[in-house]
Order: C-alpha cells, then sequence, then structure tokens
C-alpha cells in the first residue's frame, strides 16, 4: 500500500472538467443565440422583400387609380401588404406601406410618387 496518497490529481481533473464543461455550456448559448438572430434578420429581409413586390404591384394600379383615398391589402406567399393612398396634391400622391409576414414581423414605410413623372421619391422609413 502506499502511504503518499495527498490527493494531488483529482481535484485537477475536477478543475479541468469544470472549464470544459462551462466552455460547450457558453458555446451551446452562443449558437442558440446567433440562430435566434439569423431568423429575425431572414424574417425582416422577408419583410423587406413584400415591400419591394407591393411597391411594384401598386405602380401599376396607381395608373387606374380615380379616388383621392385608397386603401387594400396585397397577399403573397410569404405574408401580406396593407397599403394607403391618399392624394397630396394634383401630381404627387403618398402611399403608406405595412408588411406583416407568416410569423407577425412587420415593417412599414411611406414614399411619395409623382404622377407626372412616374416616378418614386426616397421614401421614408418608419
Amino acid at each position: 500500500m502506499m502511504n503518499n496518497e495527498k490527493g494531488f490529481i483529482l481535484p485537477i481533473t475536477l478543475f479541468v472538467v469544470f472549464l470544459l464543461t462551462s466552455f460547450v455550456t457558453f458555446q451551446v448559448n452562443q449558437y442558440k443565440i446567433e440562430k435566434e438572430i439569423i431568423h429575425e434578420q431572414n424574417e425582416l429581409y422577408t419583410a423587406e422583400r413584400l415591400l419591394q413586390m407591393a411597391i411594384v404591384d401598386l405602380q401599376e394600379m396607381i395608373e387606374h387609380l380615380d379616388d383621392d383615398l385608397y386603401s387594400g391589402n396585397l397577399h403573397y406567399e410569404k405574408g401580406e401588404v396593407t397599403f394607403v393612398i391618399r392624394s397630396e396634391t394634383d401630381e404627387i400622391i403618398s402611399i403608406h406601406l405595412i408588411s406583416n409576414t407568416k410569423r407577425q414581423r412587420s415593417k412599414q414605410i411611406k414614399y411619395y410618387y409623382y404622377l407626372s413623372k412616374e416616378t418614386v421619391l426616397p421614401w421614408l422609413t418608419e
């Protein structure tokens, strides 16, 4: 039997296992956070794409518009866009768009459209 057992290896082994477990736990939490951020970025990108598709579709509707105030919904595969068109002057109309994705993420913009030039002014993100 050995008389020189002072227990040197067990505390070091426990300390190394604790450090390794802490590192793995930290990395798993970082992975979950990054995964959630990527999903959120994808949803915001989808909301932005919905707005862009609505702008293109509304340009065709604007040419045949007769009312001073017009509103409605545009339905797409990834969500829907609610719009309100108001006549600001004889030459300019304002268009307010709100996109909603299937996961209930939304984004809204407001922009102005010149009827005579058929051009879009830079829009305001709200």
